[in-house]
């Protein structure tokens, strides 16, 4: 993930101190208990929330933000301009996935940040995760999502997770979900906490298939091409 580990934010790491989910525990009980309103964050010495703190996911709580003081330069500019990461096609779900997002502009945006902050882009390597899944029919969505976004404070937790985006079930309740991380170490420390675990032992309810694969996102000299292959 990145060059240096997060900083732990007073208020929101001390939340999920002794709230995780065990065997002798009800998940949707452990999962209220851990989702109780956040307090707004104090002022951060040295942070300024205007600049340095960055919203990378669809939750935009102060706990789910990336600081961008914690980023090396590649990452920190790579971050702003995944904050224009949209779909290329309403079929998302199931095209090409270095087709299916708009990486065109996502590039675009990054050469023009680079630009400004007179930064020459070297060749650098991602690490990105492509989760395609067909979800099963009446399912409690509002457990799935909230593990979802628990997972997503402790990926955030963990450092260096660049982006995080799903879209919108299809009419065969097919969906692509992403995540762009500094390295595949990063994310595999990013997914070993326990709301992780848990959200993992609920796939047999919830989804009637899943196909995740791991993406390395090559990204060459002065962003003039960029390319995806398994990792």
């Amino acid at each position: 993930m990145a060059t240096a580990a997060i900083q732990r934010r007073p208020g929101v790491d001390e939340k999920f101190h002794g709230i995780t989910p065990n065997a002798g525990q009800n998940v949707t009980d452990a999962v209220e208990q851990a989702l109780e309103p956040v307090q707004s964050l104090p002022g951060l010495p040295g942070h300024d929330a205007s600049t340095h703190w960055l919203s990378v996911s669809p939750y935009p709580e102060p706990e789910h933000l990336l600081d961008l003081q914690s980023l090396g330069t590649p990452c920190r500019l790579l971050a702003l301009a995944l904050t224009t990461l949209a779909p290329a096609t309403a079929e998302y779900a199931i095209t090409k996935y270095q087709d299916a997002i708009d990486w065109s502009s996502v590039m675009s945006r990054l050469r023009s940040l680079a630009h400004r902050d007179d930064y020459t882009w070297t060749r650098h390597e991602f690490y990105v995760v492509d989760f395609r899944s067909k979800l099963m029919r009446d399912i409690d969505s509002d457990l799935l999502f909230k593990l979802d976004k628990l997972s997503h404070v402790e990926a955030t937790q963990s450092g260096g997770l660049l982006k995080y985006w799903y879209g919108v079930p299809d009419g065969d309740r097919r969906n692509l979900a992403t995540c762009v991380w500094r390295s595949k170490q990063d994310a595999i420390n990013g997914g070993t906490g326990p709301w992780h675990r848990q959200a993992r032992a609920i796939i047999p309810k919830m989804y009637e298939e899943i196909d995740v694969r791991g993406v390395r996102l090559t990204i060459d000299d002065g962003v003039s091409s960029w390319s995806f292959a398994p990792y």
